[in-house]
């Protein structure tokens, strides 16, 4: 498997910041993508710029509905042209967290992401619940596994122990069976939506 990109998030006050970053021919790392988003909108939508001038959208993401516990994400392409499109799995997540990534037709799952170990979703939980406990982050690094049918074919990993910085590693053939700008999409919404 190969690293697709980093994605690095800076919380502000009013704003959470993303910033994807993609290793140099040089080994240093390049901006891919940079993301703004809104906290407590009532319909969850943002766009994905080339970097932070935010002069040019790559892509974009928004909520089929206002409240839905299986939500649906559209993502579109710079032409406003359905990609892609992201479902978290209502049901499977109320004990290991799981999405769905369809293309434009959303007709069969192209992948399906999951916590890699239900042991420590179940802990997880239960660390959110214990009072004064869960006002630290919890200590286990955030993992899920990409599966195209059985067949594990990436990972997204939490590389920081404390800061929210990710990465998303691919298998060769897996990778180019959707947009790279959808997989960014992704990357932000499991951090946004999941209150990583």
């Amino acid at each position: 498997m190969k690293k697709l990109f980093e994605l690095h998030q800076k919380i502000t006050l009013l704003v959470n910041e993303y910033h994807v970053l993609v290793d140099g021919p040089d080994g240093q790392q390049q901006t891919a993508g940079f993301v703004k988003q809104k906290r407590f909108a009532l319909r969850e939508q943002f766009s994905l710029y080339k970097d932070e001038s935010q002069q040019e959208v790559v892509a974009s993401s928004k909520a089929r509905s206002v409240l839905d516990f299986g939500a649906i994400y559209d993502v579109f392409d710079s032409k406003n042209q359905p990609i892609a499109a992201l479902k978290k799995d209502f049901k499977r997540s109320l004990l290991i967290s799981t999405w769905q990534v369809y293309d434009a037709q959303m007709k069969t799952p192209l992948f399906t992401l999951h916590e890699k170990s239900q042991f420590m979703a179940i802990f997880r939980r239960l660390w959110e619940l214990l009072p004064y406990l869960n006002d630290f982050p919890f200590p286990i690094k955030y993992h899920f596994v990409i599966k195209s049918d059985d067949t594990v074919v990436g990972e997204y990993i939490k590389i920081t122990r404390f800061r929210d910085h990710y990465a998303l590693y691919m298998n060769d053939e897996a990778a180019p069976k959707l947009d790279i700008h959808a997989w960014m999409i992704l990357a932000v919404l499991l951090d946004a939506m999941q209150s990583r």
